[in-house]
């Protein structure tokens, strides 16, 4: 008898779902079915296609709770439905007022978890957070950096008010909402000396609770803002290696990453992991190993073994490459002296493949660590050559958004009512500048190879020019360019006059010997120059045209012209007799 109704059952249930009870449920019922299908990892699509076209009918009608709670539930399986959300967006400004605390937490965090941008609502948002800070609580207050993070919005106003919430309930804080927090705020560039200070005082007294994913998240975040906390650093070192059975791959990459980013060198951690990724090489991905790598080289420690392990394992999956990891790879070998005869090898080919995807900061990685290696492969180089010219090497004066700073990831866009953005989702997005150490890298590369292209040396040297005032905060930039022209034979004016205004203005930021060289380079450039005016003044000389030519004789009978000339040959032949 059981058995008998259990299939009746089941028979019912699939003539109810036939007959799409969704489409009639109220908002609070639609939200109660996404919250029940979201727990239960149900992943049928046609299930979550009707209950965003039914969240779409009703979007007026919707309460906050409703909203945020069917939001929650797309994001918790990773489900998007852009006309959803975008309904969504418009019915929530008229009704602002009513959205709690937890409401407003849950309907930000869906947006960034399912990275979906929208400006004005996070704007509107924001006044809101800021009127009802106090309702948040410390896990909320994590939430919401978060969310503003991921999505890159910036809110200088939001972002004052929740530093000075977020000290006041520190110590309520999670660790993984305290992780969340740093790294926001670091992803968003906020530089606050006394804040970050705070923060790593409370990730040391509570470091013993974090696992090992927040501890690589805090490391990275003071590793992006450069925030050289040795304690902090140290703590983390030594917490990392007490849990370093449970790190996952990418946390131990963030971890090395962030010790050679800062230049603390904690050995105990790089030996071990030297020995200990070859060993589980296997669950790396592509840009974890790549991380690992360039952490070695950023420390100077040639770990022979890993380097070979970490190239083998890249070549195998030569499909599954993508620039930005053939350039960090390529470019972390050259930095320790390395050779991967396969992967430099296999490189070029992939370069040429895939050309356009390739930016300058990374044709600029590969081009030094072949010519550190002093291997000329002329297909590679041609392909540089004829892609530099299309590139954009130097802002215009109407980019004020590139004369902010030098770095392409920190770039932010125009400000919407106090928000400001990347240009991802712009309709005409601006390409990235190059790091001006990128630009000397191809010139110091031509110059080792002996590659010369008189086009590609002036579009190099005028645009080094161009960032003077970038590449005079390292002085060290300015004396490989100055080397590499003069290795040339190739006399910039504008670079000359770089060096000679950097031997001026050194003030101990060079040793002596740089110091020595770079004066021999400048006398080098400047006698190029002279030699090249002379040179230039003489052919000038030499094509220039006559001024003064001599007037032509008018022949005629009984013309002066004609008796001095008939003279002249009588003359001239009495003396001849």
């Amino acid at each position: 008898m059981v058995f008998r109704s259990s299939a009746c059952r089941a028979l019912l249930d699939g003539a109810a779902v036939g007959a799409d009870p969704v489409s009639r449920l109220s908002p609070f019922a639609l939200s109660r079915l996404a919250v029940r299908a979201s727990r239960e990892q149900r992943n049928s699509v046609s299930l979550w296609r009707a209950i965003a076209a039914r969240a779409t009918q009703v979007a007026p009608s919707m309460q906050p709770t409703d909203m945020s709670v069917i939001l929650f539930a797309f994001a918790r399986l990773r489900y998007r439905d852009r006309e959803m959300m975008m309904r969504l967006a418009e019915a929530a400004p008229a009704i602002m007022g009513q959205f709690r605390a937890i409401d407003i937490t849950f309907f930000l965090a869906s947006y960034a978890r399912l990275d979906i941008q929208n400006k004005v609502i996070f704007n509107l948002f924001a006044r809101e957070v800021a009127r009802k800070l106090h309702d948040f609580d410390a896990n909320q207050l994590g939430e919401l950096v978060y969310a503003y993070a991921r999505l890159g919005l910036r809110h200088e106003l939001l972002l004052d008010v929740l530093k000075k919430r977020v000290i006041e309930v520190m110590k309520a804080l999670k660790p993984w909402h305290l992780a969340m927090v740093v790294n926001g705020f670091a992803r968003l560039g906020v530089e606050d000396e006394h804040f970050f200070a705070l923060l790593a005082a409370e990730i040391c007294r509570r470091i013993s609770d974090f696992p090992g994913r927040p501890l690589a998240l805090v490391a990275n975040a003071y590793a992006r803002l450069g925030v050289k906390n040795r304690f902090l650093l140290e703590v983390l070192g030594d917490e990392a290696f007490r849990r370093r059975g449970e790190l996952e791959p990418q946390a131990v990459a963030l971890i090395l990453n962030a010790h050679a980013k800062l230049q603390i060198t904690n050995p105990v951690i790089f030996d071990y992991f030297a020995q200990d990724v070859p060993r589980r090489i296997k669950g790396y991905s592509l840009q974890s190993l790549s991380l690992v790598v360039s952490a070695y080289a950023r420390a100077r420690r040639p770990e022979s073994e890993l380097f070979q392990k970490v190239g083998d394992t890249v070549c195998k999956q030569a499909n599954s490459l993508y620039p930005r990891v053939v350039a960090s790879m390529i470019f972390a070998f050259g930095e320790v002296e390395l050779r991967h005869g396969v992967l430099f090898y296999n490189a070029p080919g992939h370069v040429l493949k895939n050309l356009p995807s390739y930016s300058v900061d990374e044709l600029g990685m590969i081009a030094k660590a072949y010519g550190k290696f002093q291997m000329v492969h002329l297909p590679l180089f041609d392909a540089i050559t004829s892609v530099l010219p299309h590139r954009r090497l130097v802002a215009d004066p109407s980019d004020q958004a590139y004369l902010a700073g030098s770095d392409p990831k920190d770039l932010l866009g125009a400000a919407i009512g106090g928000v400001e953005a990347t240009d991802e989702g712009s309709a005409n997005p601006l390409p990235p500048l190059p790091r001006v150490a990128s630009l000397v890298w191809l010139l110091e590369a031509y110059a080792r190879l002996t590659v010369f292209d008189a086009q590609v040396l002036q579009l190099l040297c005028d645009a080094i020019v161009a960032r003077a005032q970038e590449i005079s905060a390292e002085p060290e930039l300015v004396l490989a360019a100055a080397r590499g022209a003069a290795a040339l034979s190739w006399a910039h004016p504008g670079l000359t006059a770089l060096a000679a205004t950097t031997l001026e203005r050194s003030n101990g930021r060079l040793t002596v010997e740089e110091v020595e060289e770079l004066n021999e380079v400048v006398q080098q450039l400047s006698a190029l120059a002279n030699e090249d005016a002379a040179q230039q003044a003489a052919a000038t000389l030499f094509l220039e045209p006559r001024t003064r030519t001599r007037p032509t004789p008018q022949v005629g009978l009984g013309q002066p012209g004609l008796n001095a000339l008939s003279d002249g040959i009588e003359e001239s032949t009495i003396e001849a007799n």
